[in-house]
């Protein structure tokens, strides 16, 4: 499904609730304020308050399949009973239909799963949408006032925003549609216990691969391989930001392979987590008899390669089981035994059973007694960088790009081939540097004066922050940004508070605008009402900080930080515990 086919999706149902609205809460003679909620600017705010909460639906909790009736032209949100349904949430007097919505829902889909309550999904699905709504600048008002009288007129519209919305669901339906979907309606008909230790990737596949290009030199060798061997490893080597993640997110979404990425900064990274996430995998896509993972499942491999013979003796001429795992380096090895391997991967893999996995070019513990073929992405080649100039290109229509290409009276390929030259290969540096001169902090900067390469761009960014105020820089701007790079977990501006000694929230949030583009988002629901969590985007920005570790121009101690963090999260366990004393 096309960009433009979900935009006229979208703008369907924001005039018809629009419609339904004015029909059903308006005098006649109130043309003003249906002028208003009938306007550009407030059907802007729904279609991307709307957007956003189907996203963060989708993404969460094996759910996108079943969201699949969400972004059909003809799906749940354009039935004239739904639609009904939803501009109750702009009446204050009661609650949506919730079992009629879940009814229509249910009655949208194939083979809806059993297990699957629509009544709770649909009370989900709404709730995202009023949270959005509430934090939207045109109906914010409108809940806190509960009033529709309330809704503001007189807002910034940003047309770039609503297309990146667009751009997030076209892609989105992408994955419905494809092998990773094949894959999720697989695993939604496993049992309960298989299917709750299956971990769900979707949120991170989806957010990697938007803006994804090339990359078919490793594609074509991975196919390569595959197709001249009759088992084996394939390991894919790249120094931090080359986009491997990104790489093989894009490959389980073309192909839907059984997957496990490690993560350092989310605690997904230890052998107990892979084994229960992959052996869950195997057993639900190849349709194998157990129907819980036995204790020994995450004691050492064994289990593990019984699963993997199993499924090779079942493997008809020419096919092929993959399994795709991300980020080798980031393992946390401290309860494995020397002689393992790392994740407890066999030595040697049976036939027709094919390992592809990534990692930085450092040394990683795995002994391999099959097939391997190494495959080592590399910055300054060809290969490389005609993929960089591809990203790069794609980002030359944005408006904010083309601003910056004529203030510095320069043509777009000077502009394309000096990005090429600054990013030293690197996809993280331009995920950095192009956002902020689409947004306008480089609007004064020549095209020559732009940092060097990923560390001169976190070193500028940090030097550009500090200059500012030193006095603020020292008193909470830094200790915010320590804290950021400390947490593995997301986290609410009230813990980040807690975790810097920075009381005034104002600041905080300050700071995290200076620093957006270094940080993760999530939005969760905490006490009714929506919360925005944040953690540092990539280890590479953590590494950065690390060495500005007991700087003593800085007076901020790493070591001293970590203390305080446990000391939080300690005392929120056990309050009032006067026996832990911690040695600062």
């Amino acid at each position: 499904m096309s960009l433009s086919i979900i935009s006229v999706v979208l703008t369907y149902i924001a005039t018809k609730i629009a419609d339904k609205i004015t029909e059903d809460l308006l005098d006649k003679g109130a043309d003003k304020l249906e002028r208003v909620i009938k306007g550009e600017k407030s059907q802007n705010a729904f279609k991307r308050a709307l957007g956003d909460a189907i996203q963060r639906y989708s993404t969460y909790g094996t759910r996108l399949v079943i969201a699949e009736p969400l972004l059909r032209n003809d799906g749940l949100l354009a039935d004239e009973v739904v639609i009904q349904e939803i501009s109750k949430i702009f009446r204050f007097e009661g609650e949506p239909n919730y079992v009629v919505i879940g009814e229509r829902w249910k009655s949208l889909l194939n083979n809806p799963p059993a297990w699957r309550d629509f009544t709770d999904e649909a009370k989900i699905l709404i709730d995202y949408l009023r949270d959005e709504l509430k934090t939207s600048d045109v109906f914010g008002p409108v809940f806190e006032r509960q009033s529709i009288n309330a809704i503001a007129e007189n807002v910034l519209d940003s047309a770039d925003a609503l297309t990146t919305v667009l751009r997030e669901l076209t892609q989105l339906r992408q994955l419905m549609d494809g092998r990773l979907g094949d894959l999720m309606r697989t695993i939604m008909g496993a049992s309960t216990d298989i299917r709750e230790n299956i971990r769900d990737f979707t949120g991170y596949i989806d957010e990697k691969t938007q803006n994804f290009v090339g990359r078919n030199f490793v594609f074509e060798s991975i196919d390569s391989f595959l197709l001249s061997t009759p088992s084996g490893y394939f390991i894919i080597k790249g120094d931090p930001g080359i986009g491997k993640s990104a790489l093989l997110c894009e490959l389980v979404k073309r192909k839907g392979y059984i997957h496990h990425f490690n993560n350092r900064a989310l605690s997904i990274n230890t052998t107990d987590i892979f084994l229960k996430n992959v052996c869950s995998q195997l057993i639900a896509v190849y349709g194998l008899k157990q129907a819980f993972l036995p204790a020994e499942a995450t004691k050492d491999g064994g289990f593990l390669l019984m699963l993997l013979e199993e499924i090779s003796r079942q493997l008809g001429p020419g096919q092929k089981a993959v399994i795709v795992i991300d980020a080798l380096d980031e393992v946390d090895e401290g309860a494995s035994t020397s002689s393992a391997n790392i994740l407890c991967l066999p030595p040697n893999l049976p036939k027709g059973i094919y390992v592809i996995l990534s990692c930085r070019r450092v040394d990683i513990r795995i002994r391999i007694e099959c097939d391997q073929r190494s495959l080592e992405i590399e910055q300054d080649t060809a290969s490389n960088l005609d993929d960089i100039r591809s990203f790069v290109s794609d980002k030359t229509d944005r408006n904010g790009i083309k601003a910056y290409i004529s203030a510095q009276e320069i043509d777009q390929e000077l502009f394309i081939e000096h990005l090429i030259e600054k990013s030293q290969g690197n996809f993280m540096y331009l995920r950095y540097v192009l956002p902020e001169i689409e947004n306008g902090y480089y609007k004064d900067l020549a095209l020559s004066q732009l940092p060097i390469g990923l560390l001169d761009y976190y070193e500028d960014h940090w030097r550009r922050m500090r200059k500012k105020s030193e006095l603020d820089w020292l008193e909470y701007k830094l200790p915010v940004v320590i804290a950021l790079s400390i947490v593995k977990e997301p986290v609410s501006i009230s813990l980040i508070s807690e975790f810097s000694g920075v009381k005034d929230l104002r600041r905080i949030r300050a700071v995290l605008l200076e620093w957006k583009q270094f940080l993760y988002e999530s939005k969760v629901v905490q006490e009714n009402s929506l919360q925005i969590r944040y953690r540092a985007y990539h280890d590479t920005f953590r590494e950065f900080i690390a060495l500005k570790d007991e700087v003593a121009d800085e007076h901020v101690s790493l070591k001293k930080a970590h203390g305080i963090i446990a000391d939080v999260l300690w005392n929120g366990l056990f309050p009032g515990d006067e026996l832990h004393q911690r040695k600062n």
